[in-house]
């Protein structure tokens, strides 16, 4: 196993360092060996004191890559722990250690790159993203965008992959809440921003935004918390816009979450963050969050769902956005309830690092190409999850049947997918068209409430590069999975589908219109690791799925010559029922079994019931 180092010569404490920190030490636990070279008087260093991570201090500069020296030190320290892989956070970093890793023959030089601003097209940045740089690592889809926007050609667009920062939810959830500020007016609604009083933050707009507030006569209160230089200037513009009585700045904040729980709404006033740490922990608040549609901002605020986005500067909108929220208690109650869940989902430093250690350790890169596709219809709860989960594939494909829950907003945020609205008619067609558009030969065909394991995306990608040429598809096992629990048996424990194959070789039947019944040409064969799947959110949603199922399969029957009668009514559903409860083991489910073997009997009795009403409209 080679060395994974992880390189900073940054001396202050920041939002990369505590990202090598924590990456260092869950990949030092993890068994990894691992190499921390920094500042000899970093705070990073004297923080992994003590954790067991090996360290090693230098002392670096600016221009420490003008130093030959320097370079062969750090080339010589690479060889010597047998450095396989170095992470990289900062441009003049990877002048240093970038050039050390190449000369000392290391195999992955990953660039991490947190800040949504675009790469200048330079002579050196050419020669380093050329010739030095292997990979990039980018905090949010913005910042991956941002890589090539002054130079398309800089960098391999497949070599840059996207990892959300992750927070430890459960730690911050379990903080003991002070709330920094009280209001002695419970009419007040309180607005908060936190971040450095800096032109980036750009805190003289919400300023601005309290003038406009003020002259609306709406009551409010907005705490403003950080330093920086602009803080004399910004109290300056306050008492001449006469808002100084509505604008409090608390300065330095020790703990945001005392502070964010403060307010009732989140306001972010950045003219561009790689990644909006605090708006994401405003969310962990509960709280609404009003913000510019820019940079990272649309990946973590879900548009109308859990806060706004406006135009940059545009006042008068912002103005809109925040009145709205300050005279309607209950949409803040539901934005904040909103943002919560889909934080939990989205940033979990657990899943996160689970991500980043799966990236690190990431074999020879797969020479066979791989169409991911999806069909999706209202998807909010599962889509981002999914698209993360194929973001392996050389191609995403989704086409989405005009979904009206946010589902669209979320897969136009996930740059590189490839998307299509197309009427719904059923699976079957709409699964063939979704094949008819990829590329590549190779198709990876999920359902947005499945997921590939660590271990079968791996076989996938083994699969695809060392495939038995008489071998064109492959199934799939599935594990049910009941809310958040496994369901082991009430005849889903032999479920399998087909979700690899060989476009060449396989055809969808046009006589199946649900349950769609793939044709193949040559052999089939099975993967090792199995599928998960998230089939069942509650009892209604899955009613309706098999209700819906049940429904649509009347259609595939309606041309045979029959007519529904007690033995479909009664003996068909029993037998679904009896089959998947005793014969299928069902009954070790418990109360899960039960209801999932009614449900599906339930779905038998549907079919007949919307045959016998397709029968008689004839």
């Amino acid at each position: 196993m080679k060395t994974i180092c992880f390189f900073n010569s940054v001396e202050n404490w920041g939002g990369g360092e505590k990202w090598h920190f924590d990456t260092s030490l869950y990949m030092h636990k993890k068994g990894h060996q691992v190499l921390v070279i920094a500042h000899e008087k970093s705070e990073l260093l004297n923080r992994l004191k003590g954790t067991g991570v090996p360290t090693i201090g230098l002392k670096v500069g600016n221009l420490s890559f003008l130093n030959q020296a320097k370079i062969d030190k750090i080339k010589n320290i690479l060889i010597e722990h047998q450095v396989g892989c170095i992470i990289i956070n900062l441009s003049r970093d990877l002048k240093l250690a970038g050039l050390a890793a190449k000369k000392a023959g290391t195999e992955k030089i990953i660039y991490r790159r947190g800040s949504a601003i675009p790469i200048k097209d330079s002579v050196l940045n050419r020669y380093y993203f050329k010739n030095v740089v292997t990979h990039i690592l980018a905090n949010s889809e913005a910042t991956k965008n941002t890589v090539l926007s002054n130079n398309p050609t800089l960098f391999p667009k497949e070599n840059i992959t996207v990892i959300y920062n992750g927070i430890d939810i459960d730690g911050f959830l379990s903080k003991e809440v002070k709330p920094q500020y009280r209001s002695i007016n419970k009419n007040e609604v309180v607005l908060v921003n936190l971040g450095r009083l800096e032109a980036q933050k750009n805190q003289q707009f919400l300023i601005l935004l309290a003038s406009e507030l003020k002259k609306r006569q709406v009551p409010f209160k907005l705490l403003i918390g950080g330093e920086g230089r602009l803080k004399e200037a910004l109290q300056q513009q306050a008492k001449e816009l006469n808002v100084s009585e509505n604008v409090l700045f608390l300065g330095f904040i020790e703990e945001p979450k005392n502070f964010i729980v403060s307010g009732d709404i989140f306001l972010l006033s950045s003219l561009w963050e790689g990644f909006g740490y605090v708006i994401a922990e405003a969310a962990l608040c509960k709280k609404p969050v009003v913000a510019f549609d820019t940079s990272s901002n649309p990946e973590i605020v879900l548009q109308e769902k859990t806060g706004y986005l406006t135009k940059v500067n545009d006042v008068e909108s912002f103005a809109n956005k925040v009145e709205k929220l300050i005279t309607n208690p209950d949409l803040r109650e539901q934005m904040g309830k909103a943002g919560f869940e889909y934080a939990q989902k989205a940033f979990n430093a657990n899943t996160i690092l689970k991500k980043i250690e799966n990236y690190l350790t990431a074999k020879k890169p797969k020479t066979n190409n791989i169409t991911a596709l999806l069909i999706t219809y209202n998807e909010i709860e599962h889509i981002d999850a999914v698209l993360e989960n194929i973001d392996f594939a050389d191609e995403i494909i989704v086409v989405d049947s005009f979904s009206t829950d946010g589902t669209v907003e979320r897969i136009k945020a996930h740059s590189g997918v490839k998307f299509i609205q197309r009427e719904f008619k059923n699976y079957t067609d709409q699964k063939a068209y979704a094949m008819e558009q990829a590329s590549n030969d190779w198709i990876l065909f999920l359902d947005a409430d499945e997921r590939l394991t660590p271990e079968l995306r791996k076989e996938v990608i083994e699969t695809v590069n060392t495939n038995d040429e008489e071998i064109s598809a492959y199934y799939f096992y599935r594990t049910f999975m009941f809310k958040k629990e496994e369901l082991r048996y009430s005849g889903w424990q032999s479920d399998k589908n087909y979700r690899l194959f060989k476009k060449s070789k396989v055809n969808f039947t046009k006589d199946r219109i649900v349950h769609e019944t793939l044709v193949v040409q040559g052999k089939s064969d099975v993967l090792k690791h199995r599928l998960i799947h998230y089939s069942y959110k509650n009892y209604e949603d899955y009613k309706s799925k098999m209700v819906k199922y049940g429904q649509m399969k009347a259609i595939e029957e309606l041309p045979k010559n029959y007519s529904p009668n007690a033995y479909h009514f009664i003996v068909r559903p029993s037998y679904k029922f009896i089959n998947h409860y005793i014969l299928r083991l069902g009954i070790l489910d418990g109360k899960k079994g039960v209801i999932i073997c009614y449900l599906n009997a339930l779905g038998v009795y549907s079919r007949y019931k919307e045959l016998k009403r397709l029968k008689k409209q004839r």
